[in-house]
């Protein structure tokens, strides 16, 4: 059977996809070379796993469960605009946590150390929580339009969810767009 593409995430409320959506719309308008994230498909990716084994799948479920262990529920707030690498050389634009960065970082950090006991590489950089909003590759929209909007969503408005459980999932490519089946939940 063919490996699975593989990650750990936490979904965001219903709220922060509407003000994403909107904040979509106005990327897509700047370039039509900026692909946009489907509304339904935002997230923000505590571990990227990659391909996996199949097989490989309850071990990381179970890892991500020992993980939540000693987690409590907690709430996020989402908001403005950030680009990497950088806002005047973007190649991936997003949207961040304003609050609650401290209890994120510690689950995304509970969950890394669970899945290096399994033999995946851990994370050495800061992690920086965020859900994906579009990526460009050769941008060839307006940047002062671009450089407004980073300007307008600084912290632009601000979104609340309330962080109540890790998904693992699968990601398939349909049709050049990604859709995402749910492997594992995991309850906080």
């Amino acid at each position: 059977m063919k490996p699975l593409r593989t990650f750990i995430a936490v979904n965001v409320s219903q709220e922060t996809c509407r003000v994403a959506g909107r904040l979509l719309k106005k990327l897509a308008a700047i370039d039509d070379g900026v692909r946009t994230v489907k509304n339904d498909n935002l997230h923000i990716t505590l571990k990227f796993l990659g391909e996996v084994l199949v097989e490989e799948t309850p071990a990381i479920c179970a890892a991500v469960e020992r993980a939540c262990e000693s987690i409590d529920d907690f709430e996020i707030t989402c908001g403005g605009l950030g680009a990497f690498p950088h806002q005047e050389r973007p190649r991936t634009l997003w949207m961040g946590v304003e609050q609650g960065l401290e209890e994120i970082r510690e689950l995304q950090s509970a969950v890394d150390h669970s899945t290096q006991q399994l033999g995946y590489s851990g994370e050495n950089r800061l992690f920086v929580p965020h859900l994906t909003l579009g990526r460009m590759r050769n941008f060839q929209g307006d940047y002062e339009r671009l450089q407004q909007l980073f300007d307008l969503y600084s912290p632009g408005p601000l979104t609340t969810t309330h962080i109540t459980e890790i998904i693992t999932y699968a990601s398939f490519m349909e049709r050049g767009m990604p859709s995402y089946e749910v492997l594992g939940r995991c309850k906080l």
